[in-house]
């Protein structure tokens, strides 16, 4: 299981900050792209990264509509697993096959309220699957817990497959949450609280345990 910090912002110089006190400390980084028409929040684009050296691997997580639009400049600016919402495109199949013309790993993000049955045709052309355990959009949200029950539903039918969470993980909620079977555990506000970056990552490591 792999705790992947998540920076959500719309400030250039706060996420230069940010990637800084994640030098060293993680494998992953996930960048939170919003375009205030799917979701009702703005972040940086992701142009804004161009000439930002990030040792890490790059994840993009795009709440945003139309996500072929950055496919192009998501592989130049080297990521290495993008992600788009089910809810945000009209044909899921297009969208991959548009993604097939690029070397990333391909991966879908379903809203709390979207049943998995939706995304089970696709499973054999995603790297990950993303269970958002919040509404997109905003940082330091009310974790639902009966995502899990998703989780080890869609666990239960695909176990190879990845699968990510992302959405009000703290401390408090990410041993459960590990015990549910996720891969890759998405976190954004609990990892960079009080600028105190290794210390929170530590503590949410044990506590997964």
């Amino acid at each position: 299981m792999t705790i992947i910090p998540a920076i959500l912002t719309n400030d250039i110089n706060d996420l230069k900050q940010k990637i800084l006190q994640l030098d060293g400390l993680v494998e992953w980084i996930q960048i939170d792209i919003m375009d205030n028409i799917f979701v009702p929040n703005i972040s940086i684009k992701i142009n804004d990264l161009e000439g930002i050296k990030i040792k890490p691997k790059l994840e993009a997580h795009l709440m945003i509509k139309n996500p072929e639009t950055v496919f192009e400049h998501c592989a130049k600016l080297g990521f290495e697993r993008v992600i788009f919402h089910f809810e945000a495109v009209d044909d899921v199949e297009e969208i991959l096959q548009k993604m097939d013309n690029f070397s990333f790993e391909k991966g879908i993000a379903i809203n709390p309220d979207t049943d998995i049955k939706n995304i089970i045709p696709f499973l054999d052309k995603l790297d990950v699957v993303l269970f958002m355990s919040v509404y997109p959009g905003f940082q330091k949200q009310k974790f639902i817990p009966e995502v899990l029950e998703k989780i080890k539903k869609l666990k239960k039918i695909a176990p190879n497959t990845r699968v990510a969470i992302d959405g009000g993980v703290n401390k408090d909620n990410i041993k459960s949450i590990a015990s549910a079977g996720v891969d890759d555990i998405d976190v954004g506000s609990a990892v960079f609280v009080n600028n105190e970056v290794e210390k929170n990552l530590k503590e949410l490591r044990a506590c997964s345990k």
